[in-house]
This record gives C-alpha cells, structure tokens and sequence, in this order.
C-alpha cells in the first residue's frame, strides 16, 4: 500500500495518568486529526463519545473544525500523534476500506514502535526535516493500515475476538513464555486452522509472528538498558538458541544485536545499564 498526498506533526506524546487532555484544532486548509495508539485496555471518552479500545489497537480521530477533549479513568496508557493532511491522504485511507472515528486491531506492534521512537521526540522538538518526517508519518499511516488489505476488519466480524487480544497482549506482556499454537488452540477448543484463520482476521499477522516480535522487543530493551551478554539476553527473551536469536534478530531490527547495544549507547550516552 503506499500513501500519496501531504502530512505535518503538529505534536504527540503519551499519557499514563488519567484525566482530561485538550486538543486544539489548527486552522488552515488541512484537516486536523488525532492519531490514539493503545498498547492495553483503555477506556477513551472523545468528545463525550466512548471508545473502548483493546490492547494493540489503534484510533484516528478527525476534528470536525473544532477542539477535540480526551478524558480517561483508571488504568491509563496511550500515544497520541497530533497532524494535518490534505484530502488526497484520506482518501486514499479510505479507498483501502478504512474508516475514521473506529478502532482497529495493529497488524504490526514492532515496527509501529520503531516509528514511534523516531517520531515521539520529533512530536515534542520539531528537529527533523519536513521531508522526513512526512515520510515517517507515511510509513506509519501505511503499517496501521496493513491490516486491511482493501477491506478493513472490524473487531465485532472477528469469532472470539475478546479472547484474541486477550492473548495478543499476554504475548507481549510474558515473551519468554512457552507458547505453543497447539496449547492456545486446546485451551479455546478450536482448529489449529481456523485459530489461524480468525488471529490472521484480527490482527493481519500469526500468532507465531506476534511472539517472535514480542521476544525481539524483550530482547532490545534488555540490550538498552543492562549489559548482560546476547547469550543470556537470547533466553531471557525466550529464544531456544543462541542462532536462532541473532538470525531473527537481524531479520527484524536490521544489524546485529552487538552493534544495536553499541548504536543505542552511541545515540543515547545517558542511557544507564545494569
């Protein structure tokens, strides 16, 4: 899927408390949206309208020539992406099925991450170039609509859709665990083809695709943050072998784990180890 048309930060950030946060729409010839990316159950109210969005999922929100009000309660944890476009990017969007204003299911968290990095302190400083960070929110934009492929999916069209993103997030929460498809399939009582079939609908991944993302994630904080060695770093994450991580490890992130540490440490020389 590629994305033509024009996109600008306005601003971003995450929010772990709860409250009310104000929006404030900016006038020109563009339209202003919200972006909502939700790692964890979140209860949003927009506008006095109710969102309840499930773990890895994801909300755009355009507001209507007017301030848009975000108000949460209890447990709290979402990114939001503040921009403008103009009406070729959304319609583009919803030529592929999509529509604003509706929760969907992330194809792919840790590629989503990865931009978020890049983006976040974009959002908060404006340092990068407008070309850039126009083809970073394109990318983005891009990767939450994978998922559709022409026809976007709708969490309430997808069987045992609760019960998905209930061990979608376990997944991401316990990566080191042992997650066996026949195991998940014997404990919900259904095919291995049609858990397949239905995890594939929801979220535009497999199951075995989230828990290897999962453990690459694990396994890049690790390196961020102690000085463990990859070895060790491997099994913490959940990987059976040492081969194994480095191979799906390079595949992912694009170097190997040994120079991610050392770009990361070059990047961020604050950055602490234990």
């Amino acid at each position: 899927m590629m994305i033509t048309g024009e996109v600008s930060l306005v601003g971003g950030g995450q929010q772990t408390q709860a409250g009310t946060q104000e929006f404030l729409y900016q006038e020109n010839e563009k339209q202003n949206y919200l972006l909502l990316l939700c790692n964890q159950r979140t209860l949003l109210h927009i506008n006095q309208k109710q969102y309840y969005m499930q773990p890895f999922t994801f909300l755009l929100m355009p507001f209507g020539g007017k301030p848009l009000s975000l108000e949460t309660q209890g447990i709290t944890f979402y990114r939001y992406l503040h921009f403008q476009c103009d009406e070729i990017l959304i319609n583009e969007l919803l030529r592929h099925g999509f529509s604003p204003a509706e929760p969907y299911p992330m194809a792919r968290p840790l590629d989503i991450e990865c931009i978020w990095r890049m983006l976040f302190p974009v959002a908060q400083t404006g340092n990068i170039s407008q070309e850039l960070e126009e083809s970073a929110m394109k990318l983005l934009l891009c990767l939450l609509m994978m998922p559709s492929d022409g026809a976007a999916t709708r969490a309430a069209e997808i069987p045992h859709y609760d019960r998905l993103t209930s061990l979608r997030y376990r997944i991401y929460q316990y990566p080191a665990q042992s997650w066996y498809i026949q195991d998940i399939c014997d404990e919900m009582g259904i095919s291995r083809t049609y858990f397949h079939r239905i995890y594939s609908a929801a979220f535009g991944t497999t199951c075995t695709q989230d828990v290897i993302a999962s453990r690459i994630a694990r396994s890049r904080t690790l390196l961020e943050i102690t000085d463990s060695p990859v070895s060790l770093i491997a099994q913490q994450s959940g990987f059976e072998t040492d081969v194994y991580f480095l191979r799906q490890f390079k595949r992912h992130v694009g170097m190997t784990p040994t120079a991610y540490r050392r770009v990361f440490r070059q990047e961020n020389p604050e950055a602490g180890s234990s």
